[in-house]
Order: structure tokens, then C-alpha cells, then sequence
């Protein structure tokens, strides 16, 4: 190979790659920028596993050459085309990752979550409906803000401790899938005869395998709490620690097994190890941008769960058909805009079903005749439309389906009917010869690349071309296994990414907030509302049925006109500066309800107030907060706290030293590595928490509940990041300490009303 097509190889199939690399330096301080990097990298790993690795493993194939047509020989702007068409092509499959294969992962994974929950609490002794009320959970930010932090803080602890697992279980599923092939005889990995239905049953594997781990993840990350106490901290790990302890012996024990074994196909091994770390890979990636909306589902779940076991409400229809008709409408836009747009581009880059036959035969590595550059274009082409009618079904269906949440605000209802009708149009327009709105069984190909060249200026330009080889899952005569374990995965994933993506659209910039309702002395209902960006219909505002919350606006939101305003209209916004529900304020009689709900109406479309709606609730023990206090990790104290500003708390030192002697005998006792969380003593509760530096006990007069765990996570959280300059190496200079006190009083004025 002469250096300038070394030249040409190195720089026209890095070209796209530097191309999309361009923005980084300028964007990547800004939030656009850490999401953009996080596809970068995505891109770049499929690069490597789609591009690059068939060319490392496939030395024993001969490049096919890429004939030019006479008209072609001096066009400098075709070799551009084809690599750049290509590498679109490759993004084109890469995006199928977020908008098909996560989906799938963070909607099942939620639903594993809950059947995980069930399980634990049916252990729990007493009465389920009694379990289920002391069930809490928190959900104070909208889903963007938590992507938000999560994108910016760069914390990467959660995705390590998932990749690990998945490196752990790796050869056991290696194994695993090996035995199948051997049992079912099946085709191993074989880039030769193009033999690859188990290429593609590694992606699926791997679907079901992320999609278990989220299951488990989710509990904890959702920071659900039974009796006060985050239950998903010890199932996580204990979990955890049962697969790294039971996987990696197993694991290593795979991997003996396949070195002993001398029929192994390590090319199968190697493929296999590549493509399920690439999955691996975009997982962790995309895994703070889909975690909020799986939490979110979760506690949906949860909450639903609560309010039928503790109330039987009639299912409200109120708008039923409005979903019915916009999945309709959606329909006949993408039937429109296919038949009349995307088919007519489709036959005008194939021509012909007959010549797509024709390319799709030439697209198999084993074809041995001529291939003509402008043939693999159009492959490639034909590949890009194909993402492009996906992700556009996906935009226009998860938009219509967030528009319906806004009229039924229920997703079950509204997934019922919309997702309903879309689907059986769906299979009759499968029926009547026209391709769907949602195809449920497309033709399966496992898409890899075979290394070729092409003669440009007399010179060999070596790249990749896509090759496409049809899946077949079932066996000859015996039983179709594979297919079978095919099926949750094949038959749901471009329903559950409409489902997913609608809500992702519906809750993405919803804002929350919290309200407490004391329910006599003892007990308080928090709820937590969201805003509706429409105004109540009147019959929902004269049965209050959604028991709206209605909130004054902050002044810099109010438009900047100033409108004399009524007596009646200053009283009511006085009224409602704390925020006040909708039955509170309405009028009783009929001819004033109607003239307030005009009023409100008013207000409302100039932005004077706004409409909230529930979307969580749950009832716990209002508690009396007495005192704090923080520790340093080797027991010396570094701040207290009273909250009753009444009396003298006891001595910090001594509350440090007895911490620290209990702490010290429950772990030589007991032979545990668990931290000490909570102490019961009569009417007190001390609740703990730990950072890496310290510790902290808040001690309060009645049964702990989740508020005051995680209001004291929160300020340990604080204060390490605040004084992470003194912490590690304390000197005992408490100076530095003096301003938390103030902070304190910020984060627990809530617990104090």
C-alpha cells in the first residue's frame, strides 16, 4: 500500500468522526455540550465496533472492490459522498439505541422495580394496606432539572458499579448462549457464509440482561422508604454483592471452559465480548438522561398501587374520545406523509423492489460479483430513510401522546386508548399491503460492515461497506427457543418507545412542588403537583376533580403591563399567596361559582396564577425535631444544633463518644460491615446518616419517616461539599464550621411548621 492511500484511509474514514468532533471545545462548559459529548463517545463506540472491528477481524476476506461507472472515474465529490452517506448510515443505526433499545430497558425496567417492591413488602409483617401507608417516596424536581444535575455534576459512581455487573456477567451470558447454539444447532458468528442469527440475539441478550440491573437500580435511586428507611440502599447491595460474589467464580470458570474447549470460535467470542460492550457502553452513557422518567414511572406505579388499595375510585371517562381521535389523526398524517414523501424518496433511491432485492443480495459478504459503488450508496441511502421514517413515527406518536395526557393527565387511561387505536391501525394497514404507523414484525437483519475499496485518481481508497444479513431465529424441525426468548423484546419495543417517549415529552419540563395537609394532629399528607398548562374545563373545576392547588405567580413571570385590577381581583391573589387549594376559594352558590371561575380564567391567561394537580401523594407522622449533631468519622464533634431554642441539648462530646462506642460494639458484636442507621428509645427516634468524612444523628420525638432522612442526607451532602477543603485532613479548628448552623435551619425549616 503506497502512503498516499494510507493517507486516503486514515483521513477519509476519520473525516466524519473529526467532523463531529468540531463542536465539542466550543460547547462542552454548557449543558448542550455534556449531552453532546455523551453521543460523541456513543457514535464513536459504534464507530469502533461497526467500522473498525469487522476490518480487524475480517483479514482472511479479500476487500471487495467498489466499481465506478465511466461517469464517476474524476468526480472527487464521490468518495466524500459514499463515506459520509456511510457514516450517516452507521449514526442512523446507533440513534436506534435511545430511541428503540434503551426504551425498552427504562420502561420494563420500572415494572421489574415494582414487582421487586411487592415482593419485599409481602415478607413485611401485617396487613398490605397497612404496609403500603407507611410507603413513602420523593419526587421534587422535573425530570430535565434531574438530568440536569445529573449531567453537570459528572458523578459517574452509579454507572461504574452497573458496568462492573455487566462486565461480571458477561461470560456467564457467553457461555450461556454458546451452550444454546450448540444445543439448538445453530450457526455461530461466521463473517465467511454470513451466518449471524446469534450476532444478533447477543443485542437482545444483552436488552434483557441491563434491563434486570435497572430493575434493582431503580429501587434504590428512587429513594423509596418503608418506616423512614431507604429499603432499596441494602436490596441494592446485597443484590449487588450476591452477583459480584456467585458471577465473577462463575464468570472465570466460562472462560476456562471456552479455553478448554477446542472447537471454540474465538472470532464468535471476540464479536460477541465487542458488541456486548459496545451495548454496555451506550447504556451507561444514556443512563442519566432516561433514569428520571424510570423513576418517575416507578413511583407512578407505587402511588397507583396505594390509592387502590386504601380507596375505590370510579374510573373517570370525562374526554375519552380525545385521545381516541388525535392516535387517528396521527395515523392518517404518518400514512400521508409516508405514501406521499418518504415512498416516493424510497423508490426514487431503489427504483424498484427487484433492484432492493438486488442490493440486499450484494449486501451479503459471501456474493462474489460485481459491486458498483453507486449500488452500496444506495444501500446506505435506503438505511438513512429507513432511521428517518423511525424516529419521525416516534416524534409524531410520543407527541400526539403527550397531547392526549394533557386532556386525560391519566397514562393508563390515556395509554389504553391512544396506543389502542394506533395499534389496531396499525395491524389493518399491515393488512391492506401499506407499511404501518408501528411495524410490528420488520424483516430482522444483523448489519455489520465488510472492508472494500474503490479506485479514485488511480488510487485504492479502502473504507467499509454495510452488509445486511437476515435473521433467522427458528430451527430446522426442532424447537424455536431463540425465537421464543425473541418475542417480549421483537413484538413490544416500537410500542413501549411511543409509551416511553410521549411520556418523556409530557413530564421532560414539568416544574413540582409540595404541599403538606395536616390530617389532625398526628398525621400530614404530602402531595406533590405539577402544572397544567391549560385551564380547567368547568365542569372539572365545579367537582374539583382533581383537587387543583392554586398558586399566585411570582411577580417576574406576570407580564410587564400593569392592569388596574378589580377589589375582588386584589383579594383573591392576596388570598392565595400561600397558595390555596381550589374548594378552599371557590363560592358556593351557582351564579357566583360560575362569575369566579370567569374570574379565574382571567387571572389565569395573563399569568397571574397558575393550576396545579396531583400526581403523588402519601401520608406520614409529623414528627418534632430536637437536636443535630455532627460527627467527625474518628467521633469528635463538630457542630450541634437545638430546635427548640428551649433548654440545653446534651453535650455534643459525650453524644459523639456514645455514637462511636455503639457504632464500634454492634460491628464486633454482630461481625457486620452495616452502618448503624437508626435508634429506637421510647418516643425518640435518632435517625443517621453517613458521608465520607462524617456523620450525622437528628434526633426527633415520634417515628421517623422519609422527610427526615433525606432532609438530613441533603445537609450531609452539604457540608462535606461545603467543607471539603478542612475535611480530610481536620486539624479540630471548629471556625470553619460557624455558618452551617444557618444552614441547618434552611434545609429543616420545612420539618419545624
Amino acid at each position: 500500500m503506497e502512503p498516499i492511500e494510507i493517507f486516503y484511509l486514515l483521513f477519509l474514514n476519520g473525516l466524519p468522526i473529526i467532523f463531529l468532533a468540531i463542536p465539542i471545545p466550543f460547547i462542552y462548559k454548557r449543558l448542550i455540550g455534556k449531552l453532546y459529548l455523551r453521543v460523541f463517545l456513543g457514535i464513536v463506540i459504534f464507530f469502533l465496533v461497526y467500522w473498525i472491528l469487522p476490518i480487524m477481524f475480517q483479514t482472511d476476506i479479500d476487500p471487495k472492490e467498489l466499481q465506478l461507472h465511466p461517469q464517476e472515474q474524476e468526480n472527487i465529490f464521490m468518495a466524500f459522498f459514499f463515506i459520509f452517506s456511510h457514516m450517516m448510515s452507521l449514526i442512523g443505526y446507533f440513534f436506534q439505541y435511545p430511541f428503540v433499545t434503551l426504551t425498552f430497558i427504562f420502561l420494563v425496567g420500572p415494572l421489574l422495580s415494582f414487582l421487586i417492591l411487592w415482593r419485599k413488602l409481602r415478607k413485611e409483617p401485617g396487613v398490605m394496606r397497612d404496609k403500603l401507608a407507611d410507603l413513602t417516596f420523593e419526587f421534587k424536581k422535573s425530570p430535565s432539572d434531574m438530568i440536569e444535575e445529573g449531567l453537570i455534576k459528572g458523578d459517574w459512581s452509579e454507572e461504574k458499579q452497573l458496568l462492573k455487573l455487566l462486565i461480571v456477567l458477561l461470560p456467564i451470558s457467553l457461555y450461556l448462549i454458546s451452550v444454546i447454539i450448540e444445543l439448538l444447532g445453530l450457526e455461530s458468528i461466521d463473517l465467511t457464509t454470513g451466518t449471524t442469527t446469534m450476532g444478533w440475539f447477543v443485542e437482545i441478550l444483552f436488552v434483557y440482561i441491563a434491563t434486570l440491573l435497572v430493575g434493582i437500580h431503580l429501587v434504590y435511586s428512587s429513594k423509596i422508604s418503608f418506616k423512614g428507611v431507604y429499603i432499596g440502599e441494602k436490596l441494592r447491595e446485597d443484590t449487588f454483592r450476591s452477583l459480584f460474589q456467585v458471577g465473577t467464580p462463575i464468570s472465570l470458570l466460562s472462560i476456562l471452559l471456552f479455553l478448554a474447549d477446542t472447537t471454540t470460535n474465538y472470532v464468535f467470542i471476540l464479536y460477541f465480548f465487542a458488541y456486548f460492550m459496545m451495548g454496555a457502553g451506550i447504556f451507561i452513557l444514556f443512563h442519566k438522561i432516561f433514569q428520571p422518567i424510570a423513576i418517575l414511572i416507578f413511583i407512578k406505579l407505587i402511588d397507583l398501587w396505594k390509592r387502590t388499595k386504601t380507596k375505590k375510585k370510579k374510573i373517570d371517562w370525562t374526554n375519552w374520545y380525545i385521545p381516541l381521535i388525535i392516535g387517528v389523526g396521527g395515523c392518517v398524517i404518518f400514512l400521508i406523509i409516508y405514501q406521499f414523501l418518504i415512498n416516493p424518496l424510497q423508490i426514487g433511491i431503489i427504483m424498484s423492489q427487484e433492484y432492493f432485492d438486488e442490493l440486499l443480495l450484494k449486501a451479503d459478504i459471501s456474493y462474489g460479483n460485481n459491486i458498483f459503488l453507486e449500488e452500496a450508496l444506495r444501500l446506505d441511502l435506503f438505511n438513512i430513510i429507513n432511521t428517518f421514517i423511525l424516529i419521525f413515527s416516534v416524534i409524531l406518536f410520543a407527541y400526539l401522546f403527550s397531547r392526549s395526557m394533557q386532556f386525560i393527565k391519566k397514562i393508563a387511561m390515556t395509554s389504553f386508548i391512544y396506543l389502542g387505536i394506533v395499534i389496531l391501525i396499525s395491524i389493518l394497514v399491515r393488512f391492506a399491503g401499506f407499511y404501518p404507523p408501528i411495524n410490528f414484525a420488520p424483516e430482522e437483519y444483523w448489519i455489520t460492515g465488510s472492508p472494500a475499496y474503490f479506485s479514485f485518481l488511480d488510487k485504492n481508497i479502502y473504507t467499509i461497506r454495510t452488509v445486511l444479513f437476515k435473521v433467522n431465529l427458528s430451527t430446522q424441525g426442532g424447537f424455536p427457543l431463540l425465537e421464543i426468548l425473541a418475542i417480549p423484546f421483537t413484538y413490544t419495543r416500537y410500542v413501549f418507545n411511543l409509551l416511553i417517549w410521549g411520556l418523556i415529552l409530557y413530564y421532560l419540563n414539568k416544574i413540582f412542588i409540595a404541599k403538606n395537609v395536616f390530617k389532625g394532629e398526628k398525621m400530614v399528607e404530602k402531595i406533590s403537583f405539577s402544572r397544567i398548562s391549560e385551564f380547567p374545563k368547568f365542569d372539572a373545576y365545579v367537582t374539583d376533580l382533581y383537587r387543583y392547588l392554586v398558586v399566585k405567580t411570582p411577580e417576574p413571570e406576570v407580564k410587564a403591563e400593569k392592569i388596574e385590577e378589580r377589589e375582588e381581583v386584589k383579594d383573591l391573589l392576596e388570598i392565595i399567596k400561600n397558595n390555596k387549594f381550589l374548594k378552599e376559594i371557590r363560592p358556593i352558590e351557582k351564579e357566583e361559582m360560575r362569575r369566579f371561575y370567569f374570574t379565574l380564567k382571567y387571572l389565569f391567561y395573563n399569568g397571574k396564577i397558575s393550576f396545579w394537580i396531583p400526581e403523588f401523594t402519601y401520608d406520614y407522622e409529623k414528627v418534632e425535631l430536637q437536636g443535630l449533631y455532627v460527627i467527625y468519622s474518628d467521633g469528635r464533634d463538630l457542630v450541634s444544633h437545638n430546635f427548640k431554642q428551649v433548654g440545653d441539648i446534651a453535650d455534643s462530646g459525650l453524644i459523639a463518644g456514645l455514637f462511636t462506642a455503639i457504632t464500634a460494639f454492634i460491628k464486633e458484636a454482630t461481625k457486620s460491615s452495616e452502618l448503624l442507621k437508626t435508634i429506637d428509645h421510647g418516643d425518640i427516634t435518632i435517625i443517621i446518616e453517613y458521608g465520607k468524612y462524617i456523620f450525622s444523628a437528628l434526633f426527633v420525638k415520634g417515628r421517623q419517616s422519609l422527610e427526615n432522612r433525606s432532609l438530613l442526607k441533603e445537609f450531609v451532602e452539604w457540608f462535606e461539599e461545603k467543607h471539603k477543603t478542612y475535611l480530610p485532613d481536620w486539624t479540630g479548628a471548629l471556625h470553619p464550621f460557624r455558618d452551617s448552623e444557618d444552614k441547618i435551619v434552611e434545609i429543616f425549616k420545612e420539618e419545624e411548621k
